[in-house]
């Protein structure tokens, strides 16, 4: 039995990283080979109940080392792990995870990462020094690439694609029991619409009288799908009490699998959270996207979309005007991004084989 370790942003109930890890799993189980898979995780008791491996405390340095010298893969997975922007603490605990695994000779897979961005000079200097060791680079988009280029990596960098686009989603009858539970009886003419808590939240106030806005002017209903429980729940609440309209809003947690599925109901998203976006474009749901983040407008550019808007530069009138005109070409956009998406579905099953591959080279 081969042994594959993950690491990543598992265990703070966080849907997109959770959806990384749940298409890594799955991915990694159907292949056929025989895979023990052992996740760090900020909460191994959850991650265990919801993903169904083991996991152990991803500061557990001690338990760590005792799985790593028995390892044939580490994969540093998915996310945006490799950022100065959230945390100066995130860039040296991913990367000394790595050094630690070559230290005990694991080989390492840095598996369709988006990297950046990076301001400090000295997590310049890290990011170069440790991924020249490691065995295998992707990355999921360009501008990724392009600054570990810059950085000085030497390593092949391969171009793939968010691990997310191999997960499979819940079936029909489990998303019609989800709707059941909510309460919501909503059946067409959906806009799913997915936020994030950002900096003094003020944009909530500009997408209460968007979303206003948009109930005016077009005959659609509004489904909140929050990505970060319960985070996410409580800024949807937020602009619900700022609405003068009714909206729904899915109120509980659920797995990925669960939430891809509930994004596969709405006729367009309209999302913040980058994941509320590869979950549209995975169902084929035309999708319109506000930038928090250079990742965002990084995942639009690979669909030959442009963001709506910048998260703190919302023109309300402005925002509700181009968002009526999408809904209203909203097939054409649906047509274009089909091609777009079997594209990504691809490239997203090349970090499987990669996977396997080092896995069957370390035999």
């Amino acid at each position: 039995m081969k042994r594959v370790i993950l690491s990543g942003y598992y265990g703070f109930k966080n849907a997109g990283d959770e959806a990384i890890l749940a298409a890594l799993i799955d991915n990694l189980q159907r292949s056929g080979a025989d895979i023990e898979i052992i996740v760090l995780s900020a909460n191994p008791e959850w991650t265990r109940s919801v993903h169904g491996v083991k996991a152990i405390g991803r500061t557990n340095i001690t338990t760590l080392i005792h799985y790593l010298k028995g390892a044939d893969l580490f994969i540093s997975g998915g996310g945006s792990l490799l950022q100065d922007v959230t945390s100066n603490k995130t860039i040296p605990y991913y990367l000394g995870i790595i050094l630690l695994a070559k230290l005990f000779k694991v080989p390492v897979f840095f598996c369709a990462q988006g990297v950046g961005p990076i301001n400090h000079a000295f997590n310049h200097h890290l990011v170069k020094e440790v991924l020249n060791r490691v065995d295998l680079i992707t990355v999921r988009d360009i501008e990724s690439k392009e600054l570990l280029e810059e950085i000085g990596i030497r390593e092949a960098i391969h171009l793939t694609a968010d691990p997310v686009f191999a997960l499979q989603k819940s079936n029909q009858e489990r998303i019609e029991e989800i709707f059941n539970r909510e309460e919501i009886k909503v059946e067409e003419n959906i806009l799913g619409v997915s936020l994030r808590p950002w900096q003094d939240n003020s944009y909530l106030r500009q997408m209460a009288k968007i979303l206003d806005g948009l109930k005016e002017r077009l005959d659609i209903n509004i489904l909140f799908i929050p990505l970060h429980y319960p985070v996410d729940v409580e800024v949807s609440r937020r602009v619900a009490e700022l609405m003068e309209n009714k909206i729904e809003i899915i109120n509980n947690s659920y797995t990925p699998q669960e939430l891809l599925g509930l994004m596969g109901e709405v006729e367009m998203l309209l999302g913040v959270r980058l994941h509320s976006l590869i979950f549209a474009a995975i169902n084929r749901v035309p999708l319109v996207g506000i930038s928090y983040d250079p990742k965002v407008d990084s995942f639009l550019n690979r669909l030959e979309l442009s963001a709506l808007a910048k998260i703190d530069n919302l023109d309300i009138s402005k925002a509700i005007d181009e968002i009526v005109g999408i809904w209203d070409k909203k097939e054409d956009l649906q047509k274009g991004i089909k091609k777009k998406i079997n594209n990504l579905e691809g490239l997203a099953h090349q970090n499987i084989e990669l996977s396997l591959r080092i896995l069957g080279d370390n035999s």
